[in-house]
C-alpha cells in the first residue's frame, strides 16, 4: 500500500511540474524564390535546423523557413524568435541559404529552445552543399552531386543517383539507393547503408557500421577505429573479399568459401575484375551475412 501511495504521490508531482512547464511557441514564416540556371549550385547553412530537399520541376527554387522559439513565458519566446536570422542571397553562381542566430553587440543570447524548419525544392540536376549542426536534414530524389557536413546532425539520404560525399559528427548518416560514388568520414556516429549502386567509402571511428552490398555495389572500402562493421551480401555474392580485424572480432558465413589467415583475417577471391569488399577495423567486430 505504502508503494502505491509513493508512486501515486509521484506522478502527481510529475502531472504538476509538467503543467508548470508548458512552453509557449512564437513563430515566424520566410518564403523565398530564387530563378536557377544549369552551373549554378545551392550552399545550405543550418544551425539547430531540420533541413528538407527535394526536386521540383522546372528553373526554379523554392525555399520556405519555419523559425520558432519555445519557452514558458510567452514574452521570452516572442522576443527569442526575432534572434533568427534567414538569409537567400546570390553571388556569382552560389545561392546561399543561411538560418542563424544573430545578435547585436551586447545582447544576451536566447533563453528559449530555438529551432529552424527548412524546405528546399530545387531542380533535380543542381549540385548541394549543405552544413548543419544540431539537427538533421533530408535529401530525397535529387540527381546532382551532393556534399554534405554536420556536427550533431543526423542525416538521411534516399534515390540519390549523384556523387554524394558526406564528412558527420556525432549524426547518424542513414542511405538508400544511392546510384553515385558515396564517401563517408564519421566520427561517433552510426553508418546504414542499403541498395548501393556503386563504389562506395566509408570511414568509422566509435560508431557501427552496416552496409548491404548487393549484386549492384561496386568496391566498398571501410577503414573502422573502435567500431563495430557488418556487411550484409546475397547468398552468392559478386564481389572477391578482404577482411582484417585487428585487436578485434570477425565472423564470416559457414556456408562460404572465406579461407582464413587467422582469428581475425579472412579472405575470398573469386577472379580477377571482381568488385572489392575491403574492410579493416581496429579494436572492432566485423560480420559479413
Amino acid at each position: 500500500m505504502k508503494i502505491k501511495i509513493l508512486l501515486l504521490a509521484f506522478l502527481l508531482v510529475a502531472a504538476g511540474l509538467n503543467a508548470q512547464t508548458t512552453l509557449q511557441v512564437a513563430t515566424r514564416t520566410v518564403q523565398k524564390t530564387v530563378t536557377w540556371k544549369p552551373g549554378y549550385e545551392v550552399e545550405i547553412n543550418g544551425e539547430k535546423s531540420e533541413v528538407l530537399v527535394e526536386p521540383a520541376s522546372g528553373n526554379t527554387i523554392s525555399i520556405r523557413a519555419e523559425l520558432s522559439a519555445k519557452h514558458p513565458m510567452l514574452d521570452s519566446a516572442t522576443a527569442d524568435v526575432n534572434a533568427w536570422k534567414f538569409v537567400v542571397s546570390k553571388v556569382g553562381k552560389k545561392i546561399y541559404i543561411r538560418a542563424y542566430i544573430g545578435l547585436p553587440a551586447g545582447k544576451p543570447m536566447p533563453v528559449s529552445n530555438m529551432k529552424a524548419k527548412i524546405t528546399v525544392f530545387l531542380p533535380p540536376q543542381c549540385p548541394i552543399n549543405l552544413r548543419n549542426k544540431f539537427g538533421q536534414a533530408r535529401l530525397d530524389g535529387l540527381q546532382g552531386p551532393v556534399a554534405l557536413s554536420g556536427e550533431f546532425c543526423n542525416f538521411t539520404l534516399i534515390n540519390l543517383s549523384g556523387k554524394v560525399r558526406v564528412d558527420s559528427r556525432y549524426g547518424d548518416v542513414t542511405g538508400q539507393n544511392l546510384s553515385g560514388g558515396v564517401q563517408v568520414d564519421a566520427r561517433r556516429a552510426d553508418v546504414s547503408l542499403s541498395n548501393l549502386h556503386n563504389d562506395c567509402q566509408v570511414k568509422s571511428e566509435y560508431g557501427a557500421v552496416r552496409v548491404e552490398a548487393g549484386r549492384d555495389a561496386g568496391n566498398l572500402t571501410i577503414t573502422a577505429n573502435k567500431s563495430d562493421v557488418t556487411v550484409s551480401v546475397p547468398a552468392q555474392p559478386r564481389h572477391n573479399f578482404n577482411l582484417n580485424a585487428q585487436y578485434g572480432q570477425l565472423q564470416v558465413p559457414k556456408n562460404m568459401p572465406f579461407k582464413t589467415a587467422s582469428a581475425t583475417a579472412a579472405g575470398w577471391q573469386q577472379g580477377l575484375g571482381r568488385p572489392e569488399i575491403n574492410v579493416s577495423t581496429t579494436f572492432g567486430k566485423i560480420t559479413v551475412e
